[in-house]
């Protein structure tokens, strides 16, 4: 008795089926990767922020907008944390896609002392920062990139103007 393999239909050959496998999770975990879905905490010391994406423009005035950074130890040792005065701690300011300085933060009179905060193993520090962006400097549509600096770690966070 023979057994007939053909199917009913045209079949993809086998490595083209993997192929195609393959493509779809490189694809999947890398938009999990750039949209922050899937965090890979390599770094001794991490930071992220997390703000909104999209911000509405009026036709004039100012638009409040808040984010927030979360400094995260991963090492099993604790990390001193150090800035030359207490404005040094968190700085920010927002760049076009072509990193064209845009808006950045008022001056400050800071008083001239050295902060230092310990970051115990597998713990983090988080801040809440409200800004206000100046309407007039933005162009609808375009996007931007706000540069923030935390306790001299560096983050960027994109986000589109509307």
């Amino acid at each position: 008795m023979a057994i007939d393999k053909k199917a009913d239909g045209p079949r993809l050959p086998n490595y083209m089926a993997t192929t195609l496998i393959m493509i779809a999770v490189v694809g999947i975990v890398s938009v999990a990767i750039s949209q922050g879905w899937l965090e890979l905490d390599q770094d001794p010391v991490h930071l992220t922020v997390t703000a909104p994406e999209k911000v509405i423009l009026p036709r004039e005035g100012d638009v409040p907008f808040s984010y927030t950074v979360n400094l995260k130890n991963n090492t099993d040792d604790p990390i001193l944390l150090e800035a030359s005065t207490p404005c040094r701690v968190h700085r920010w300011f927002v760049a076009d896609r072509g990193g064209n300085f845009v808006q950045g933060e008022p001056e400050e009179i800071c008083a001239q002392v050295v902060m230092n905060a310990d970051l115990t193993p597998e713990s983090y520090l988080e801040d809440v920062n409200a800004i206000t962006l100046d309407a007039a400097r933005y162009t609808s549509g375009a996007e931007y990139q706000l540069m923030v600096r935390y306790w001299g770690y560096d983050r960027i966070h994109l986000f589109t103007a509307e």
